[in-house]
């Protein structure tokens, strides 16, 4: 019969459990830069992104033994991370909504995506980026998330649907609603430049 892979997520995850802390220090170097980028596009700023992260190992290391070894590890592990991004999500909502200064936060907001954009050698591309952001950042939760997992991270559809806990239809049907949305928000945008 044959050993399992020591070094397999379901391994390390059994290891952690055991008590053995080194487990964590190789998944974080497996899953660090992957898990950062998701969060950063979710987010867009850098800071929070490595804040996040960080929590995020922190909770695979404090609920390593709820971890169901049927289920891929890296669902498990964007879960964590996305769950994360919405209670941030939503507590950045309640603060702007009893917020007395909402001009200042959605400045700051705004200066930070720009900070984080790819700098493009032409100013019209790397300001369509910017409001191409924006907008994505404005989308409804579940068809942002889908659209940063399928699109942004590449993930296939089949990833998505098990990280998301829906079909792959659904999948599918939210990236076509989000894309269809941006298409008409960037369009009028266009538009009114005109």
């Amino acid at each position: 019969m044959d050993q399992p892979d020591p070094h397999s997520d379901v391994s390390l995850i059994a290891r952690l459990v055991a008590g053995e802390n080194l487990a964590l220090d190789t998944i974080m170097k497996r899953y660090q830069e992957p898990i950062f980028f998701f969060v950063l596009r979710y987010v867009h700023d850098e800071d929070l992104a490595y804040d996040l992260v960080q929590e995020t190992f922190f909770r695979v290391y404090t609920r390593a033994a709820s971890y169901n070894p049927e289920y891929r590890f890296t669902t498990w592990l964007y879960q964590i991370a996305l769950n994360l991004c919405r209670d941030h999500g939503r507590k950045q909502a309640l603060r702007k909504f009893f917020s007395l200064s909402n001009s200042e936060t959605g400045k700051e907001a705004k200066a930070a995506m720009v900070h984080n954009a790819h700098i493009e050698k032409n100013y019209e591309m790397d300001h369509d980026i910017s409001e191409l952001q924006q907008e994505i950042t404005k989308l409804p939760h579940k068809l942002k998330t889908t659209l940063i997992l399928f699109t942004l991270e590449e993930n296939s559809q089949l990833a998505c649907s098990e990280i998301l806990g829906i079909s792959q239809k659904a999948v599918e049907t939210r990236v076509y609603r989000a894309k269809k949305i941006l298409k008409q928000k960037m369009t009028k945008r266009f538009e009114g430049k005109r």
